[in-house]
């Protein structure tokens, strides 16, 4: 499984390290669709350890069910594990504790204090987040860190051009939208309707930028009640004017990107997505 990881040289440098001496507790951080969590079940899987998977969830109808873009770990599933380690176990567990595309509840991550207090030879912690900002300082502390890097984009045609793509249209738009994220190009090119949906904000992308304000207040309407959407839709914007910025050193482009970023930063936070859309255009 190690063998078949895609990886920027400089984090493949860090995971051999970590995977001669695993540490207590983990975090690998790294940008959506660069494989955090698929690093991690490698790592866990050199030590023997059983799948042991803590995904982030949302309460519906007072039931919480696994939402990977809008959940949090919960301080219950924190409190359960809790209680599962404190029984004997046979061999390493590693227990993976994915945050999804937001992170932990305050309430889980000072549970979880408690455990990474309590070192024990053969338990093991791996917390893989998007942003690592979000943990508590007293959590980040007490563990070491691996960064996943963006593969570079030498790596990336090349990934591609392993994967079979024969359309070199779709070979380009996974460039473009997969940039440097491995683990996000494997699910777009074996799915071909999140492909479809994530070339739509692609193009999307195209008309925010152009100079048809009915056609951007529209594409607007469409991404106000999808904040993961609507934080990729950004993304590609973002992405498309940077590549143009150094051919075009324009300060209204650099006030722009400005813009852009503040809006992708309070939709993070939970603002009102119709509202920074729009600002970003004024």
């Amino acid at each position: 499984m190690v063998r078949d990881l895609i990886l920027h040289h400089r984090s493949q440098a860090q995971l051999q390290h970590f995977l001669n001496h695993l540490p207590h507790a983990l975090i690998i951080d790294g940008s959506e669709g660069v494989g955090v969590t698929h690093v991690a079940k490698v790592l866990a899987h050199t030590v023997e350890s059983p799948e042991l998977l803590i995904q982030p969830k949302k309460k519906v109808k007072n039931e919480f069910v696994i939402d990977m873009n809008e959940g949090m770990v919960v301080i219950e599933d924190i409190r359960q594990l809790y209680t599962q380690t404190r029984t004997q176990q046979t061999g390493k567990h590693v227990y993976i504790i994915d945050t999804g595309s937001r992170s932990m509840t305050v309430g889980a991550q000072n549970a979880l204090l408690k455990l990474l207090e309590e070192p024990h030879a053969d338990l093991h912690f791996i917390i893989t987040t998007h942003h690592v900002d979000r943990l508590l300082p007293t959590i980040v502390s007490r563990c070491q860190r691996l960064t996943l890097l963006d593969i570079t984009d030498k790596q990336t045609s090349d990934f591609i051009e392993r994967l079979g793509i024969q359309d070199a249209m779709k070979a380009r738009r996974l460039a473009f939208v997969g940039r440097g994220k491995p683990a996000l190009i494997t699910r777009l090119a074996n799915n071909s309707e999140l492909y479809d949906a994530r070339v739509n904000i692609m193009s999307d992308a195209k008309t925010m930028l152009g100079s048809d304000i009915y056609k951007k207040m529209t594409t607007v309407h469409t991404y106000k009640d999808n904040r993961a959407d609507s934080l990729l839709l950004l993304e590609d914007i973002m992405y498309q004017l940077h590549t143009i910025l150094p051919a075009n050193p324009d300060i209204h482009l650099a006030h722009s990107i400005d813009k852009y970023i503040e809006a992708h930063r309070r939709i993070s936070d939970g603002g009102n997505i119709r509202l920074q859309l729009t600002a970003s255009l004024l």
